[in-house]
């Protein structure tokens, strides 16, 4: 792993590379995730225009242009993506981008192999500037202040400690730097009925609405702007 992101790494984390192009932050007898067993599962539906469409009011589209305006709020800037997934929305976006360095992290290996194979099969290659690191979003392994941009995309409504993400995204983001993320919300019936559905298979968090969560996130010391499409809530700092 090239010298730039070993600056960012804290210093009593240690880096091994585990496959082609993928570093892990996480002790050898923890690496596996149940992600792992679900990557073409998730792919398959999550990655289908028709569900989101149908599901959440968004086209996939709606996710790549997020993407992009988070990667060019500081042109040429270092960037993180903390529960980067199998970039099956993002990898084409990543794949242009002409950040300093972009680093893209997940708990799951299984997701970071199937990003780096979409981000190859879009460059030829791995860019010099895209690094793939399995870690931890809320103990991220990296030092305060590290990056320019930090953006955590579909991650929010997993967890129910929101607070807790959010205040870990922003401890590694500049002071001058901009946070960007994505929840997917129930603010129809379909959307809720749905949602609850997979809260209740342990896939996601409780359902909010747009308006219910930006109650819950308002204590936060951090402010952030939302724009909603349907159920996907977009927030970045304000």
């Amino acid at each position: 792993m090239g010298s730039p992101v070993i600056e960012l790494v804290l210093k009593n984390i240690k880096v091994e590379e585990v496959d082609e192009g993928i570093f892990s932050c996480i002790d050898r007898n923890d690496r596996q995730s149940d992600y792992d067993n679900k990557v073409n599962a998730y792919d398959l539906v999550v990655g289908n225009a028709i569900y989101n469409r149908v599901m959440w009011g968004n086209w996939p589209s709606n996710y790549a242009d997020f993407c992009h305006q988070a990667l060019t709020s500081k042109p040429g800037g270092i960037f993180l993506d903390a529960g980067c997934g199998s970039l099956v929305f993002t990898a084409s976006a990543y794949a242009n981008a002409d950040n300093k360095l972009i680093v893209l992290l997940d708990r799951s290996i299984g997701m970071l192999r199937k990003g780096r194979d979409r981000i190859k099969k879009h460059s030829g290659a791995i860019p010099k500037n895209i690094v793939f690191i399995q870690g931890d979003i809320f103990s991220l392994p990296f030092q305060d202040a590290a990056f320019d941009t930090v953006a955590s995309f579909g991650v929010l409504h997993i967890f129910e400690e929101k607070m807790d993400l959010l205040a870990e995204l922003e401890r590694v983001k500049k002071h001058s730097g901009k946070v960007f993320f994505s929840s997917l919300v129930g603010n129809n019936t379909l959307g809720r009925r749905y949602f609850n559905i997979l809260n209740k298979a342990g896939e996601v968090a409780t359902c909010h609405s747009s308006q219910s969560l930006i109650g819950q996130l308002s204590p936060s010391p951090f402010e952030y702007k939302l724009n909603t499409i349907g159920n996907m809530a977009y927030g970045e700092s304000a």
